[in-house]
């Protein structure tokens, strides 16, 4: 992953039980899924805007702010999913019942 100070050093899920582990993964999928359909609503409205024309600078920055938008919510799905790995190892990692 990131090493023993990224993303999986924190201990505060580490404390929690299998069941809400899961729960927490539940959560954060749903919370990686609404992060994605900003970037697919992004996407769409700077396409169409792209396809209309850009006549005014103000349409330039709306786009520049959709782009901006898509890749901000990108990043935190990434880095997420990143985290989310880490809950994954934990909870195969427990159910095969191999000690820390």
């Amino acid at each position: 992953m990131l090493g023993r100070k990224g993303l999986t050093a924190d201990p505060g899920w580490r404390a929690l039980d299998d069941e809400a582990l899961e729960q927490l993964l539940i959560e954060r999928w749903l919370y990686r899924g609404l992060m994605l359909a900003v970037m697919l609503g992004a996407a769409v409205m700077t396409t169409y805007l792209g396809i209309r024309g850009v006549p005014t600078a103000t349409e330039w920055v709306v786009i520049a702010t959709l782009l901006a938008l898509a890749l901000m919510a990108g990043v935190v799905a990434f880095t997420m999913r990143l985290a989310d790995l880490g809950i994954h190892q934990e909870l195969r990692r427990r159910r095969r019942g191999e000690p820390k």
